[in-house]
């Protein structure tokens, strides 16, 4: 387990990049290509029947003419890729890139136009010209490389249908809030707790910290390698930061203590090892553990949308469609921090998280500022506070949607001028308010505040 934060950070970056796939694509066609040119198919057997049974000169000129399209096509397919990365950045958001390039399918349509060049080129190599005993053709090779041809024509069509579809901001949003879902199932398995957080250790004033050794997001925590390491020094370590908060080299990431009575404190430098290599930090946020990286590309589209140099609101509204579906499932989760213990009931790790509170405001606070005087965008947005607030069956998260309602409010009548606009607001919150005070009828609450407009 101890590998499984660096493993994972590989994996992530990995599935980033545009070099992996390609490179992988290439060796494996240098292979195939020095394999199946030393192949020769025995006499009246099938692949003897498939083989090229043309010339040297008709099997190179071939697989020249297939080098230099698959070149060609090399280059078109790789511009039209920074191409579509430039767009989704200025267009949208640079955040979004990650997103785009995580998709494998522009890796495996990458590598296959490299792979038939390079293909291509091995073969040729091994076609010899000359007098018959010293001709060599292999027939089977020169074979294959019309399959990649096929091959390439398959993945081209199939590659600009995929950017096509991928620099749709739909597209790109609907796999965001899929990926968003997938980390939410991963890091909070266990449904909301209607009856409160358990007890969660608090580090005393004399904790130690262990300090970060550069700056940078903290991406992911490998809680079974803290917990053997806490084990082993009698300790309780509770990480700062919560995953996807910058820290800063030199600030405290770790604090522990004392596991049970002891004699004297741990030292941090003999802890830094083991907790560095437990707790990732990188120069960037990413999707590993990361819920809040997932609302905040989607809350930068809509963002976006709403400044004056693409006036898109029909974007922003569909952002805040994918926002709801995310929170939804965020207020049915257990998102108290999480806490390890080891098999005597000892709290050994406590890793902090997000509650709904901080996901509420993620949300809404900078498209409720933006969006104030569209009340198409408003309204929306209180909309999103209603289903949310339906799906809540905490008090404490029910509170938190009516206080973003009550802001969402305020915003509105202080930028909205248009009686009739206004009547959209009054009942939108009217619909918030109708939502919770269900909720809160149903565990028997009173509602705390009334929504409502001046």
């Amino acid at each position: 387990m101890r590998l499984s934060v660096k493993l994972g950070a590989l994996v992530e970056y990995l599935r980033g990049s545009l070099w992996f796939g390609p490179t992988v694509a290439v060796v494996v066609a240098v292979v195939l290509g020095v394999v199946l040119t030393g192949v020769r198919p025995s006499e009246g057997s099938l692949l003897e029947s498939l083989a090229f049974s043309g010339s040297a000169e008709g099997a190179g000129g071939i697989l020249r003419v297939i080098a230099t399209s698959a070149i060609t096509i090399n280059t078109l397919v790789f511009s039209l890729t920074v191409l579509t990365l430039q767009l989704a950045s200025q267009q949208f958001s640079p955040r979004l890139l990650r997103t785009f390039l995580r998709e494998g399918r522009n890796q495996v349509v990458l590598g296959v136009f490299l792979a038939t060049f390079v293909y291509a080129l091995v073969v040729l190599r091994a076609v010899r010209s000359g007098p018959s005993p010293n001709e060599h053709v292999p027939g089977l090779a020169v074979t294959v490389a019309f399959l990649f041809v096929l091959a390439t024509i398959v993945a081209f069509v199939a590659f600009i249908d995929h950017i096509a579809q991928s620099v749709r901001i739909d597209t790109l949003m609907r796999q965001v809030e899929k990926d968003t879902r997938s980390v939410i199932r991963a890091q909070h398995p266990e449904p909301c707790r209607p009856d409160g957080e358990p007890p969660v250790p608090e580090p005393p004033a004399d904790a130690v910290p262990v300090p970060a050794r550069r700056s940078g997001f903290v991406t992911a925590v490998a809680m079974r390698s803290l917990k053997r390491l806490a084990r082993r020094h009698d300790l309780v370590l509770a990480v700062v930061p919560k995953v996807g908060e910058r820290v800063v080299e030199g600030s405290p990431l770790v604090l522990a203590w004392r596991g049970r009575e002891g004699d004297g404190l741990p030292e941090a430098d003999a802890l830094a090892e083991g907790v560095h290599d437990a707790v990732a930090i990188s120069f960037e946020r990413t999707m590993q553990q990361d819920i809040a990286y997932g609302l905040r590309q989607l809350v930068d589209v809509a963002v976006k949308a709403l400044s004056p140099g693409v006036n898109d609101p029909t974007t922003a509204v569909h952002a805040l469609g994918h926002l709801t579906s995310v929170l939804c499932v965020l207020v049915g989760r257990d998102l108290s921090p999480l806490v390890q213990s080891d098999g005597d009931g000892v709290a050994r790790v406590v890793v902090p998280t997000h509650g709904v509170k901080d996901y509420l405001d993620l949300a809404c606070r900078q498209i409720r500022l933006y969006g104030a005087r569209d009340t198409v965008v408003t309204v929306e947005l209180l909309h999103l506070l209603r289903d949310v607030g339906g799906c809540a069956s905490r008090h404490e998260d029910r509170r938190a949607v009516r206080d973003q309602a009550l802001m969402v409010v305020a915003a509105a009548e202080r930028e909205v001028v248009e009686t009739h606009d206004m009547d959209a607001v009054r009942r939108a919150a009217a619909a918030v308010e109708t939502a919770l005070a269900s909720a809160d009828a149903r565990q028997g609450r009173v509602p705390s505040a009334q929504i409502g407009v001046t």
